[in-house]
């Protein structure tokens, strides 16, 4: 019979937060038993604050059964979770490059665009940990066309977007496009997109559920994303897919630019303008999975 695990699941509520523990959690899930409980960290510092002096936190803690892990994301997250440890034991999991000291943390899984130092408690990762699971069954009719927007690391041009999500179609008419956007889609983009006449099915974010992504991403022999998110990038690699990326003017080369462009230099990505030239897109070489690894090596630390 194996072993189960207690987790303390410490959670800001932010989606991206919770994606990668909720990915590492699932992905431990599926090797041994686990009991998770999550604690919702206070939204303010002063609420954090009162719970701490009130002795709220520690009497809702109390009550648990204690944990062998307690993991983390956001940097809201990090204080309450050392706390626990240090009222209740077990060992601290933290996602991300932490605010606080990495030698207080017993385990850290920090994505090698960050450059951590080496460390026998540090497992670098290949971008973020998500919560998609590769899949061997890719259907070569199905695509699916993931659109970010503005962000600190590309200039978003709507009009260059619509005009590559054109070219894709107008040459690939046999399947099946699906096309998504995202809270950060400018909203011009789905009035210019209304002018494609190419068939295509638009899903708005607003009107999907957690499951819905990954069940896209399980089957679309083909998935297209826009450069500006990375999480998304990382999301379509893992789930087993070919994956292609828009082109869009990058605001300058760092850690985040330079991790792309890493990605189509290993042949992990195909560039929008390597598709445009020779019509060709390729799953990765290899596959990625690094939810499961580092689930693995938390296991056998």
């Amino acid at each position: 019979m194996l072993k189960q695990f207690t987790i303390w699941h410490f959670t800001d509520g932010k989606p991206g937060h919770e994606n990668q523990t909720r990915g590492l959690i699932q992905a431990m899930a599926n090797v041994t038993s686990i009991q998770r409980h999550t604690i919702d960290v206070p939204q303010s510092m002063l609420l954090l604050l009162w719970a701490l002096i009130s002795g709220n936190l520690f009497r809702q803690l109390s009550k648990l059964k204690k944990p062998d892990y307690l993991i983390a994301a956001g940097r809201r997250t990090h204080f309450p979770m050392l706390l626990a440890k240090l009222w209740f034991g077990g060992k601290s999991i933290v996602l991300m490059r932490p605010s606080w000291p990495k030698k207080w943390f017993d385990m850290l899984i920090i994505p090698e665009h960050d450059h951590p130092k080496a460390s026998p408690n540090i497992l670098t990762t290949q971008g973020a940990i998500n919560t998609i699971t590769p899949s061997f069954d890719h259907d070569q009719n199905q695509g699916i066309i993931l659109i970010g927007g503005p962000s600190k690391h590309y200039y978003w041009d709507t009009s260059s977007i619509i005009q590559q999500i054109s070219s894709l179609l107008s040459n690939m008419p046999d399947r099946s496009w699906t096309i998504i956007n995202s809270r950060r889609t400018p909203d011009n983009f789905l009035t210019q997109l209304q002018h494609i006449s190419h068939p295509y099915t638009f899903i708005d974010h607003h009107q999907t559920s957690k499951e819905w992504l990954p069940k896209q991403l399980a089957t679309a022999g083909q998935i297209w994303v826009s450069p500006d998110s990375v999480s998304m990038i990382y999301e379509a690699l893992t789930s087993g897919g070919a994956v292609g990326c828009f082109d869009l003017e990058k605001k300058g080369d760092n850690r985040i630019v330079k991790g792309i462009e890493k990605l189509m230099q290993n042949g992990m990505l195909t560039p929008f303008k390597h598709w445009q030239a020779t019509h060709t897109i390729q799953p990765p070489p290899s596959q990625l999975n690094e939810a499961q690894r580092a689930a693995d090596w938390i296991l056998n630390q």
